[in-house]
């Protein structure tokens, strides 16, 4: 009889476990697909990446010793790829864009990291960590996009 409760109680625990075992493998399996997505990007500009960051639907990284920036993004199917050579870069901004209510508060819907060149006649190079279509709720990316913001700079003034 103990044996048959035992069994139960293992199996019980089990089935209540896999659902959160699922969801870590594949959260790293996509982080996986992510930073070697990221490299690749790295290693057809002879570049390395040394300091990174996998975030949900997008992973930034930097090579400091080259002053590159890469940048991928998810949405749905397709993955965006984009790099920047801090050379050609005059300063980086944070674009918050939302919309702001009677009460004085501010609903975010994009969050983007926009690149300004040196030479004005080239576009703007810009990151979108955040969208409100794709991401329902901010969970992080501001602090994230903060934190990239002060490293580029870095870069820049170095």
């Amino acid at each position: 009889m103990e044996l048959g409760i035992a069994a139960i109680g293992i199996a019980s625990v089990a089935i209540c476990a896999m659902p959160f075992v699922v969801t870590s493998r594949s959260r790293k399996l996509k982080e996986k697909k992510m930073m070697a997505s990221l490299n690749d990007v790295a290693n057809k500009h002879n570049c390395t990446i040394r300091e990174h960051e996998i975030f949900g639907h997008y992973a930034i990284g930097v090579d400091q010793e080259k002053k590159f920036v890469f940048f991928i993004s998810k949405s749905g199917e397709d993955l965006n790829q984009q790099y920047v050579d801090l050379s050609t870069i005059k300063t980086c901004e944070i674009a918050n864009i939302g919309k702001s209510y009677a009460r004085k508060e501010k609903i975010t819907e994009r969050l983007l990291l926009n690149l300004f060149p040196k030479n004005n006649n080239e576009p703007d190079t810009v990151f979108e960590f955040y969208d409100v279509e794709v991401n329902f709720q901010l969970s992080g990316e501001f602090q994230s996009i903060q934190k990239w913001n002060s490293v580029i700079k870095n870069l820049l003034k170095s």
